[in-house]
């Protein structure tokens, strides 16, 4: 076996050493790793919402267990509004709209929320609570209706059988390292200036990372309708 892995290595190199090869990995790499940035960084930070929707609780005065029981309920009423409905949607429109089309389609669709989002926060919870709620949830329905599905999807697909499993495992490391950056470096700025002082910021932040993201999707080819034969040239 350690004769073979050499030769592996060498031919895993060569294969990458081709630009029409490595924008394949780096465009999946990098969309995984900026969708994590967003998708950890938004969710750690879901209690603003929980507390929007009257869920929250109060550490200090309610009992542990309803402190927790109502933290769960708030965390089950977004998933139900937004993460559930889009992971069906993908299930049953992956083979028609292409894994590429609905993750250039999320990651555009997220960058305009969080753009909104980030430059509006205060002035919509200030105005309207349900608005707030509203956007929250479609920007959780298209982070599932878009790269939240397709980042896992498309690396298992796109690449020669031989190198699929090493790639997708880069392309998964990339988006794990994004999960490191928003929560040991993003979370931390939640409270610059005061208790989720920051959060409008952070939703700014984030929208720049849904265009990196859109913009490595260009790099990837569409694997809709083809064998894993087709696709890797084989």
């Amino acid at each position: 076996m350690e004769s073979n892995r050499p030769g592996h290595t060498k031919t895993f190199s060569q294969h990458f050493s081709e630009w029409r090869h490595l924008k394949v990995l780096l465009g999946t790499s990098i969309a995984w790793f900026a969708l994590d940035v967003a998708f950890y960084g938004i969710n750690l930070n879901s209690a603003v919402v929980i507390d929007a929707i009257g869920f929250a609780g109060n550490l200090y005065q309610d009992k542990p267990s309803h402190f927790i029981i109502r933290n769960c309920v708030g965390n089950i009423i977004i998933n139900i509004l937004g993460s559930v409905p889009g992971y069906w949607i993908t299930v049953f429109t992956i083979e028609r709209l292409g894994r590429k089309t609905i993750q250039l389609m999320g990651f555009g669709v997220l960058a305009v929320l969080y753009v909104i989002l980030g430059f509006a926060y205060n002035q919509i919870l200030a105005k309207s609570t349900g608005a707030f709620i509203f956007l929250f949830s479609l920007a959780q329905l298209f982070q599932n209706f878009g790269p939240n599905v397709t980042t896992f999807v498309i690396p298992g697909e796109v690449f020669p059988t031989r190198f699929r499993s090493t790639a997708h495992g880069i392309s998964a490391a990339s988006g794990k390292l994004g999960a490191i950056v928003a929560q040991g470096g993003f979370l931390q700025l939640t409270n610059i200036g005061g208790h989720n002082a920051w959060i409008d910021h952070l939703l700014q932040v984030f929208a720049l990372f849904m265009c990196i993201g859109f913009l490595a999707t260009l790099w990837i080819p569409e694997t809709k309708g083809k064998s894993l034969e087709e696709i890797s040239e084989e």
